[in-house]
């Protein structure tokens, strides 16, 4: 990816921002991202004071994505994840198309078996419902990434543990 390339007229009406950026690493201490950073023009446009952390869905090139901008020293970077980053063969430095939309800032995507046991109880439905939106994202996203029915089941039962004190 030598250079940054304009979009169609098409995909420029879906998306209330965009632009073009590179690929860079952000650290954390020991731990390192795969990010863009937003520009200025951009950060100018945005409710950066209301929500710092602001949750947002779009297209990096034409892989979906959706995260949160994540202040650092008066920038923002949004993280690229390793599937994006995979498909598209990109590389630090080579440049992104970011392409989004402001999501619901209290969205929470819960896994269909979470969901079911949410629905089944409902003292841990209760529980689960005084929890912020980002808690609830945090435990959600344990439930998602487990790989095999056994580990989503012992996550479950983990979680239950935790919210209802047994």
């Amino acid at each position: 990816m030598d250079a940054p390339f304009k979009e169609n007229s098409a995909k420029k009406m879906r998306f209330a921002y965009e632009f073009t950026g590179r690929v860079a690493k952000h650290s954390f201490g020991d731990w390192g991202y795969t990010v863009v950073y937003m520009p200025a023009d951009v950060k100018a446009q945005l409710p950066l004071d209301e929500y710092p952390r602001l949750r947002v869905r779009g297209e990096m090139d034409d892989y979906p994505f959706h995260g949160a901008w994540q202040p650092t020293g008066g920038e923002w970077y949004l993280m690229i994840n390793k599937s994006v980053m995979k498909q598209g063969g990109y590389q630090l430095g080579d440049w992104i198309q970011v392409r989004f939309n402001i999501d619901d800032q209290d969205a929470v995507d819960i896994p269909e078996a979470l969901q079911d046991c949410l629905n089944a109880d409902r003292k841990l439905r209760l529980a689960w419902e005084k929890l912020t939106p980002g808690k609830q994202r945090g435990l959600a996203h344990q439930v998602a990434t487990a790989k095999t029915i056994v580990t989503i089941e012992k996550r479950i039962e983990k979680l239950k543990s935790t919210l209802l004190g047994s």
